[in-house]
Parts: structure tokens; sequence; C-alpha cells
């Protein structure tokens, strides 16, 4: 069985798109293939490196709960992944221009996110 499909509770790493600060998203899995975002908070670099945050990819559709608090910093409710290095960021759900907090690549957004780093939230 693929390590992925064991977990049923995630931590996803982010950052700010705003503060460029750092946020766990956790994310349930309530079916086989959906992973939902049920819960967001603060994390510092050096705390989310620790932790190891990047250590397991989740794969499938990722949704939010209604009751989804979002980015800890900016509130924005959505995310994105970057194309160049492979992280996520907070999204106001309007934009379309962006600018990667993790590594400064720009570009518009397009497509569907289909699998995340993330580790066990034990």
């Amino acid at each position: 069985m693929d390590s992925h499909m064991e977990r049923n509770v995630v931590i996803v790493l982010g950052r700010c798109v705003n503060s460029k600060t750092g946020f766990g998203m956790r994310f349930e899995r309530f079916n086989p293939n959906q992973w939902t975002a049920t819960w967001a908070f603060a994390v510092k670099d050096a705390a989310a490196k620790r932790e190891g945050y990047d250590q397991t990819r989740i794969a499938g559709a990722f949704l939010f709960d209604p009751a989804f608090p979002g980015c800890p910093h900016c509130h924005a409710k959505s995310f994105w992944l970057c194309r160049h290095c492979h992280h996520v960021a907070c999204r106001d759900g309007e934009t379309r221009s962006v600018t990667c907090p993790w590594c400064g690549s720009k570009g518009e957004l397009s497509g569907t996110v289909e699998q995340l780093h993330a580790r066990d939230d034990r």
C-alpha cells in the first residue's frame, strides 16, 4: 500500500503570499481520493523543518471544510502550488497573477492541484 493511502490526517506546509510567513494546513481524508482542509495554524520555518512537513505525498481532490479558517496571517481560504519550487501558498480566490513567497517565481494560475507534500498529524 502507498504511504499516502495509510494516512487519514496530515499537515501541509504553506506560506502566506502577503506576509511571507509560514503556516500549516490540516487535511483529513474522508474518502479514498478526497482530502479536506479543516484547520490552519501559524508555524515558524525552523519548526516546520524540524517536524518534516514534506515527508509524504498525498494525492486526490482537495476541498475546504466550510469551517476552514484560512491562512492564519491573511485569512485567504484557498491555496496554489508553485510550478517551480512545488511549495504551497495561500490565495484569495480571485488573483490570477501570483508571485511565489518561497522562490519568487511569477506566473498566472491555471490547472488543478493533484498532489501535495505532507506529514502525519500525530
